[in-house]
Formats: C-alpha cells, sequence, structure tokens
C-alpha cells in the first residue's frame, strides 16, 4: 500500500510539475530522443525518471526515499563500462594534440565476398613536426564495437606506419571480418596510449586519454 501511495505521490507531483512548466526542452540521451521532454519550473530544470534511466542512472524506491546510482567509472573498451576516451559522431573531427581523426562512412562488404564491414576513415597529423607515425605515438588497435558489446579487430592498416608530414593527411578503408552481419556497430574505437610514446620527436599528447570513441549511430 505504501509502495502504491508512493508511486501516485510521485505521479501527481509530475503532473503538477508540468501544469506549472514555465518552459520545456526537447530531451535527447545518447543522441536518441527522449519519450518526456525536460522540463523548468522555479528557474531549475528536472528531467524524468524515465530519461535517468536511459542515461544508465540506477533508480529505486524504498519508502520515502528515492535512491540514485550513478554509471561506474569508464575502464573497459566497448559495451557497458567504456573506455575513456575522446568522442564524436561520424564525419566529425577530433583531435587529442597530435591526430586529427574522423570517420567518413561504415557500411557492410559486399555480399559475395567475406562478410563484415569497412570504415572509411580520415586521419591528419596535426602538429608542426615531420615523420609522426601512429605507430609510434602509442598504437593499441583499431576495433569495431558491436550492439552486443563484441569488438571486431581491424585488418592490418597502412596508415599506422605510415610517417606523416605536418599538416598532411590520409584516407584508407579498414575491414572488419565477422559472421554477426546481423548485428548493428555502434561505435568504432582508435585505441592510443599516451604510456606507450616510442617516437623521438617533441610532440605530446593535450589530453589525458588520446584513444578516439565515434558513435557510429550519430552523423555530423
Amino acid at each position: 500500500m505504501q509502495r502504491i501511495l508512493m508511486a501516485l505521490f510521485l505521479l501527481f507531483t509530475t503532473l503538477a510539475l508540468a501544469q506549472a512548466a514555465q518552459k520545456t526542452y526537447r530531451l535527447l540521451i545518447n543522441s536518441k530522443a527522449a519519450s518526456a521532454p525536460a522540463i523548468v519550473v522555479g528557474g531549475k530544470t528536472y528531467v524524468p525518471l524515465d530519461a535517468l534511466r536511459a542515461a544508465g542512472v540506477g533508480v529505486s524506491l524504498s519508502g520515502a526515499t528515492l535512491s540514485l546510482t550513478l554509471p561506474s567509472t569508464p575502464t573497459a573498451q566497448g559495451g557497458a563500462n567504456q573506455i575513456a576516451a575522446l568522442e564524436g559522431c561520424q564525419n566529425e573531427w577530433l583531435f587529442n594534440g597530435i591526430w586529427r581523426f574522423r570517420v567518413l562512412s561504415l557500411e557492410p562488404l559486399p555480399a559475395e565476398g567475406r562478410r563484415g564491414w569497412k570504415a572509411r576513415l580520415e586521419l591528419r597529423n596535426g602538429t608542426t613536426a615531420n615523420g609522426a607515425a601512429l605507430a609510434g605515438t602509442g598504437w593499441q588497435g583499431l576495433r569495431l564495437v558491436l550492439d552486443n558489446g563484441n569488438t571486431i579487430e581491424s585488418q592490418y592498416l597502412e596508415m599506422r606506419d605510415k610517417p606523416f608530414a605536418q599538416g598532411t593527411s590520409m584516407v584508407e578503408e579498414a575491414l572488419f571480418y565477422s559472421d554477426e552481419i546481423e548485428r548493428t556497430p555502434t561505435k568504432l574505437l582508435l585505441l592510443l596510449d599516451a604510456n606507450k610514446m616510442l617516437t623521438s620527436l617533441k610532440i605530446r599528447y593535450t589530453v589525458p586519454d588520446p584513444s578516439f570513441r565515434v558513435r557510429l549511430e550519430c552523423r555530423k
């Protein structure tokens, strides 16, 4: 009975707030539209609990206490616990102090050949140094993350070992072979470790986590 009364209280409170709302905002969670808007009441912005749940916040009700649990600190590659990285959308330039990187497109491989996907990538030397290469600046791999959390390592990339003169760029297709073609790719990760720099060039990353994470569901 107490839970029913609390649920009714929250419902009536939400309705009262909605009626008193001075302004509403269209709410996006990870670039996807939420079912209800955020509202402004008395100069404060309120977000629906369903939106918090969609953002990964744990929500529980016990008696008169509403508890929120924030998502854990990102630690892993892809999936629920992602690596710390620079993040953006397709066709959006990301910059870590050395490299400018973007994903131009992603599409399935032709049906008559091996199954999987191909990503069209562009990499640019964003420094004034000549001879910078991914292999010497902490390269750890290029991976495609599927909607079930599985990751696929790319085949060899020419741009991994290519020395780039200052300001120059390269466009290349990366191949990801997999039989899980019915799955949906959600992210592309270019992994870099600042602690494994091998180059003698006087260049450095300007962010603590120089890896790139591109969300494939959004485009710029």
